[in-house]
């Protein structure tokens, strides 16, 4: 009979939750590549068109714009300080990119619009509340 493998609850596993299990052979999905799917321009649109204008609002739509015409990593946008948007030059610094690494982006006029401008009016209040 063979012998079953259980977790610390007492049911029964699969074995191919055994980390050794697929040791040796190749991954399933070895040399398939994935096309990358951002949204469309009207997906983008139609997300913040349901934005409302209170200050969370404009926090949410200035992450947007940052996601979409900058290229951030979520984790590098939520990250962003006041004092790391630099309208006067068109660039934005990432502290702690991927791997650890600092790195400025550029983004166009259309970008540093109200969207930007009013994320900076809330972050700059907010950080005086805190």
């Amino acid at each position: 009979m063979e012998s079953m493998l259980l977790d610390v609850a007492g049911h029964r596993r699969s074995p191919a939750t055994v980390p050794s299990y697929h040791r040796g052979g190749p991954p399933r999905n070895k040399g398939e590549q994935y096309q990358a799917d951002p949204p469309t321009v009207e997906e983008i649109v139609a997300v913040m068109r349901t934005i409302d204008d209170r200050p969370n609002g404009h926090r949410l739509r200035a992450l947007i714009v940052l996601l979409c015409r900058a290229g951030l990593r979520i984790s590098e946008a939520l990250a962003l300080q006041e004092n790391d948007l630099d309208r006067s030059r068109g660039a934005v610094l990432i502290r702690r990119g991927k791997g650890g690494k600092p790195r400025e982006v550029g983004m166009d006029r259309g970008a540093w619009g109200s969207s930007i401008r009013g994320w900076r009016s809330v972050a700059s209040s907010h950080s005086a509340r805190c």
